[in-house]
């Protein structure tokens, strides 16, 4: 095979040149047997092997290398394509039609007699077919038998005896100067009855001159046909049909993987160098193990012709044709993978369950229905693709953090990107890698970027959250590959959306905890930390919050500034863990400062979508015991908008979930909604607070805002009752 051509047929190769196996010497060695054999009389040559070893590129190499002779008149081919007839009658009729027009023209009228009345008369006496006794009745099946059999109606009556026109054919054939090889490739597509039916013809027409049969099938296929036909002679009874058996010699393994690379490198390309490594471990335990015959390996590329392109560039070239070899060959063990994501992906973890005390549990799981012989190398196939499970069979635990680069990679291993190997498409739980290689590339480009994060925010996702959730995780995963140069800029668009982006769709809900604000710490952190030395990152990220967002940046300057000055008696950071310089950090805290005056007098700061938050910081960055900040409240209490957006920014939510007993518990978490009034005092005057609370409750308002106060309030008063709600 030259270049991949994905076959749906399995095409056999033709030429010399396309034989990648090992299989032409072999056919050159029978092809001279064929033409140099002395007086062949009936000669029956068998090449067996099993399906899809490659049985009909022999054939075809062993007639091209029979060319010369036939050019030359020394040898006519007959080619018997049995598997295109069904029916035993069908495929006797064929047999002697198909001898009938190979061997005629060569023979004269003698032979065009002979041959044709041979069939005729073991047809007629059911030696090769029971069911054809009556010519006539068969003949009374439709139109298409009917003229299949035309040629031998008016032969049916001959009182010639088989043994008088057998001896007729030899004569004539023995009087030839040229040879005539019959090939009967396929037997071994043929049902049971049709095969053995290949073998009593051949058997029938009998040991005539000049005469080679070869017979192309799996002998260990047909040895089982016989015995269960003919018990007491077993393979005996074809031994004394065939003068010669060949086996089609094995391809090397080391062929089929050379071939294997060349046509997955041909259709897939070939892997990153920092890959090669492990791709090449996972080919030679997982892959080639699997390829044991050029057919498994076609199977595969015509497969992954189909499945690579779907979702090829969203994958891992190694696991991908991995996961499809399993697939394709030990659909067993694929299915049983595609069930257990769970026990698969991520790290394992270091509870006294886990660990070799569950390897005969997991064995029995991932295993249980794969031969005992076979499970040694099958756990070494699975460590490969899935590390997790090196704690149960190699008590190999991973340390926390190392699977962020599996993540990056989108390894089948990964809870992200497990899905991707099974459904053969992108899920809106993974960014497509095209994406991710365009915003890397732009990365300096501040329009770019702000445009694709916002239109990332105006796609939901079947959980509720926004596309901007996971553009920004994939963009700490792929914070390594963003130029120094591009660090600033990108951070500059990321600060100057960080309150557009802190949606809350995509806040943490349940057991979760992140959300779009400590996403963009995380990002930050990957992108700055071990690159650049303090005084260069701190310079980055003063920039960055010339333009950031107020939220953003009382958020982003608190971090700053708490490295250094930390509360609870927490010691400092060290320098390296600082993300600007201390007086960087105190410079942006005056700046939060003034950003909150500015937006408390322009309308911004009731606009804020971490409201609460941002009171809480003006006390505090005033340092006046919250003066400055109850008179700006005080004076917003004279309007009920203010009033809805307060209770609003005071409303928080829990999630619980019972754990019950026995495994009892509850299978999804209960929202509770709260009053966040704690220390609330501080920043406003509560008793005034909740008095106009209650009076816009008491109006009853039905629209979205008195559902707002409503909620608010109920909250409030369950807390009274109870501290702790």
């Amino acid at each position: 095979m030259s270049e991949f051509n994905p076959s749906p047929n399995d095409a056999p190769i033709k030429q010399p040149a396309e034989d990648r196996f090992g299989i032409d010497p072999f056919a050159q060695a029978l092809a001279s047997s064929i033409r140099k054999i002395k007086a062949p009389e009936g000669t029956v040559i068998a090449l067996n092997g099993p399906w899809g070893s490659g049985k009909s590129s022999a054939v075809n190499l062993i007639l091209h290398h029979l060319k010369d002779a036939v050019a030359a008149d020394e040898i006519a081919i007959v080619n018997f394509a049995c598997w295109w007839f069904r029916g035993e009658e069908a495929l006797a009729l064929a047999f002697f039609r198909e001898l009938y027009a190979g061997l005629g023209p060569s023979l004269g009228d003698r032979f065009k007699k002979a041959l044709p009345k041979i069939g005729a008369q073991l047809l007629r006496t059911g030696a090769l077919v029971g069911a054809a006794a009556d010519l006539a009745g068969y003949k009374g099946a439709g139109k298409a038998a009917e003229a299949g059999l035309a040629w031998l109606a008016d032969l049916i009556h001959t009182e010639d005896t088989v043994e008088k026109l057998h001896a007729e054919l030899t004569a004539a054939l023995g009087a030839q100067k040229k040879r005539f090889l019959i090939v009967i490739d396929d037997i071994d597509r043929l049902s049971p009855d049709e095969a053995l039916l290949i073998f009593r013809l051949v058997k029938s027409v009998g040991r005539l001159p000049n005469v080679i049969y070869l017979l192309v099938f799996d002998r260990e296929l047909a040895e089982g046909i016989v015995s269960e036909r003919f018990p007491s002679e077993g393979p005996h009874y074809l031994e004394k049909i065939i003068q010669a058996g060949f086996d089609l010699p094995l391809p090397q393994a080391a062929d089929l993987n050379q071939e294997l690379l060349r046509q997955i490198g041909t259709l897939c390309g070939s892997p990153p160098e920092e890959q090669l490594k492990r791709f090449m471990n996972v080919f030679y335990e997982v892959i080639a193990p699997e390829i044991r015959t050029p057919r498994d390996l076609i199977r595969l590329m015509n497969a992954l012709a189909v499945t690579w392109a779907a979702v090829g560039s969203e994958v891992d070239l190694a696991d991908f044709v991995a996961l499809e070899t399993l697939r394709l060959l030990r659909g067993e063990v694929y299915r049983v993978i595609r069930a257990n994501k769970g026990e698969l992906c991520g790290l394992a973890p270091r509870g006294t369950g886990d660990g070799r005390g569950r390897a005969s549990e997991i064995d029995s799981l991932l295993l249980g229905s794969v031969k005992e012989i076979d499970r040694p190398r099958l756990r070494r196939v699975l460590m490969r693709l899935f590390p997790r499970l090196e704690s149960v069979w190699n008590n190999l635990h991973y340390g926390e953090g190392s699977d962020s680069e599996w993540v990056r990679e989108r390894r089948v291993c990964t809870k992200e990107h497990f899905g991707s190997y099974f459904r053969f498409s992108v899920g809106d739980d993974v960014l497509p890698r095209e994406e991710i290689k365009s915003i890397i590339a732009r990365a300096s480009d501040a329009a770019f970027v702000q445009a694709t994060l916002r239109a990332a925010l105006s796609v939901a996702r079947k959980d509720g959250t926004t596309k901007a959730q996971l553009l920004l995780d994939e963009m700490t995963i792929h914070a390594g590959d963003v130029a120094d140069k591009d660090v600033g800029p990108l951070l500059t668009a990321v600060f100057e959306l960080g309150d557009e982006v802190d949606v809350p769709g995509d806040r943490a809900k349940a057991f979760s905890v992140a959300d779009n604000v400590l996403r963009t710490h995380w990002l930050l952190r990957r992108l700055t930390l071990e690159r650049f030395d303090l005084a260069t990152r701190s310079a980055i990220f003063v920039e960055a919050c010339s333009k950031a967002g107020l939220a953003w940046l009382a958020d982003f300057s608190s971090s700053a500034y708490r490295d250094y000055y930390p509360v609870n008696g927490r010691a400092p950071e060290p320098e390296s863990n600082c993300l600007t310089t201390e007086a960087d950090a105190v410079a942006l805290e005056a700046l939060t400062l003034n950003r909150i005056r500015a937006a408390s007098q322009s309308g911004e700061l009731l606009k804020a979508r971490r409201l609460a938050r941002l009171l809480f910081d003006w006390r505090d960055l005033a340092k006046d015991d919250g003066a400055e900040v109850k008179a700006w409240t005080a004076e917003q209490f004279k309007n009920d908008a203010a009033i809805v957006t307060f209770a609003r920014a005071f409303t928080t939510y829990s999630w619980s979930q019972g754990m019950g007993m026995s495994g009892l518990g509850d299978i999804v978490a209960k929202r509770h909604t709260r009053a966040g009034v704690d220390s609330l005092d501080k920043v406003l005057d509560l008793a005034a607070f909740r008095s106009r609370v209650e009076e816009l409750d008491a109006r009853n308002a039905t629209d979205d805002d008195g559902a707002a106060i409503h909620e608010f309030l109920e909250a409030w008063r369950r807390r009274d009752k109870n501290p702790r709600d």
